[in-house]
């Protein structure tokens, strides 16, 4: 049986280490991370490193009402048998890798469509990594509006 001494003893230690769990984790969430940290953390690249091209698409909305639930859809005409994985970034969300999207020829295409969450009107890029290396991209801004009047 436990005594009373021991419960307030474990429970007193239980509420310090939930007081000092966010300043333990804290450092990885508490700030902003920028495009180029993004980017250099998921790809190992920078925005210098990227080819622009037009054989990437983005199809969404130039205006969303609400950047909660934004549809995306990313297709690209090279050969899904020389793609590795599709990455979208959205440029001023707190952090700004939205998904990894990893592909392989059973998918028959490059081809990807989801919906997004912006934290407000921003760049969203799409980004190809093909299997020698080349970063292919394009971006698109999709203005978000509060209420549908902005």
């Amino acid at each position: 049986m436990i005594s009373r001494r021991d419960l307030l003893k474990t429970a007193s230690a239980g509420a310090l280490a939930l007081l000092m769990a966010p300043a333990l984790i804290g450092s990885s969430f508490s700030r902003d991370m920028t495009l180029e940290e993004a980017l250099k953390e998921h790809l190992g690249a920078t925005l210098s490193d990227l080819t622009q091209s037009d054989k990437v698409r983005i199809k969404a909305p130039t205006i969303a009402e609400s950047g909660a639930n934004v549809p995306v859809q990313i297709s690209a005409d090279v050969p899904v048998e020389e793609v590795e994985a599709l990455y979208i970034f959205a440029d001023a969300n707190f952090n700004p890798w939205v998904t990894t999207v990893e592909l392989s020829p059973m998918n028959g295409e490059v081809f990807f469509a989801t919906r997004i969450k912006l934290a407000k009107t921003s760049v969203v890029r799409a980004i190809i990594k093909m299997k020698d290396g080349t970063l292919l991209a394009t971006s698109k801004e999709i203005k978000v509006t509060v209420g549908g009047c902005g």
